[in-house]
C-alpha cells in the first residue's frame, strides 16, 4: 500500500478494529444440572463481551486514531468472546475478535488553471478492513487461598489484517480505477500472570497482563476488571489495553487498541 493511499484512508476515517459477540468452543462432556461441580471436573465457560476500544497505530509519515464512534458507524460485523475450559487448577482457554469494517468516502478537488479557469476532479474511495486476533492459552495456578489466586500462563497471540482499497477519480477525461490489496499476519509467544482477589460473596476484582516476542518486535496487553455473581451468569467491566510494536517491514509501525470493556460470562 503506498502512502498516498493509506493516508486518504485514515484522513477520510475509513477505518479498523474492533467490537462485540460470541464464541463458541467446547471440550468433552457436560455435568447434569443435578450434579454438584467438583474441582476434579471439567468446567466451562463462555464470554460475551463489548469492548469500547479506540485504535491507534503508526505508519510511516502518517497516524491512525480512529475513535469507538467510527468503528461503529461503518461495522459490517464483529464476533468478540472467550471460551474457557477449566479443571482444578488447570485452565485452557481461548480470546477471540473478528472485525470487518466496509466504507466509502467521496471527495472532489478544485484544481485553478491560469486566472479565468478551474479543473474539477471527483474521487470515491472504497475501502474494507478484515481483522482477525486469536489467542490460544494454557495457565495453572500457582498460588490460592479464599480470598486471592495467582495464575501463570503461556500461550500465543495471533494477529491477521487485511485491507483493500478502491479509488476511482473522474475528470474530463473520464473515470479511472486504482485498486490496492494488502494482507499480513503475527505469531507471537506470550506469557502472562492473572491475580484475582474476592472481595465478597458476590463481588471479584482481577488484574492481567501479558507479553512476548515473535514475528513482531514485541506485543503485550494488560487489563483490570470487577465482576458481580447473579443468578444465572456473571457480570464484569474493566479497562483494556493490547499493543504491538511491529518489524520494519510491515504494513503498521505499531499499533494499540484501548478502552473500557463489558460483558458476561456462562456456564455450560
Amino acid at each position: 500500500m503506498n502512502g498516498l493511499m493509506l493516508n486518504r484512508m485514515i484522513n477520510n476515517k475509513t477505518t479498523n478494529l474492533f467490537a462485540f459477540i460470541i464464541l463458541l468452543f467446547v471440550i468433552g462432556n457436560f455435568a447434569s444440572a443435578e450434579e454438584s461441580v467438583n474441582a476434579s471436573d471439567w468446567q466451562f465457560t463462555g464470554d460475551v463481551y463489548l469492548w469500547g476500544a479506540e485504535i491507534k497505530a503508526d505508519t510511516a509519515g502518517s497516524d491512525i486514531d480512529i475513535s469507538f464512534n467510527d468503528i461503529i458507524d461503518n461495522l459490517d460485523m464483529a464476533v468478540m468472546g472467550t471460551l474457557r475450559a477449566q479443571k482444578d487448577k488447570l485452565k485452557l482457554y481461548t480470546d477471540i475478535i473478528y472485525l470487518d469494517i466496509e466504507d466509502s468516502d467521496k471527495g472532489q478537488l478544485i484544481i485553478p488553471i491560469g486566472r479565468t479557469h478551474q479543473l474539477t476532479v471527483g474521487d470515491k474511495l472504497d475501502v474494507e478492513i478484515k481483522s482477525w486476533v486469536v489467542q490460544p492459552m494454557v495457565a495453572y495456578t500457582v498460588y490460592k487461598t479464599p480470598e486471592y489466586k495467582i495464575d501463570l500462563g503461556a500461550g500465543a497471540r495471533y494477529l491477521w489484517l487485511e485491507v483493500d482499497m478502491e479509488l476511482t477519480t473522474t475528470g474530463p477525461l473520464g473515470a479511472s480505477k486504482t485498486k490496492t490489496s494488502e494482507s499480513g499476519h503475527n505469531w507471537d509467544a506470550i506469557a502472562s500472570v492473572r491475580g484475582e482477589v474476592k472481595l465478597s460473596d458476590k463481588w471479584d476484582a482481577a488484574i492481567y497482563f501479558d507479553g512476548g516476542s515473535g514475528d513482531s518486535d514485541y506485543t503485550w496487553q494488560g487489563l483490570t476488571a470487577v465482576s458481580y455473581k447473579f443468578d444465572n451468569f456473571t457480570g464484569f467491566l474493566g479497562y483494556r489495553h493490547l499493543k504491538w510494536d511491529f518489524d520494519d517491514d510491515s504494513l503498521l509501525e505499531n499499533m494499540q487498541i484501548s478502552g473500557p470493556f463489558m460483558g458476561a460470562r456462562f456456564n455450560f
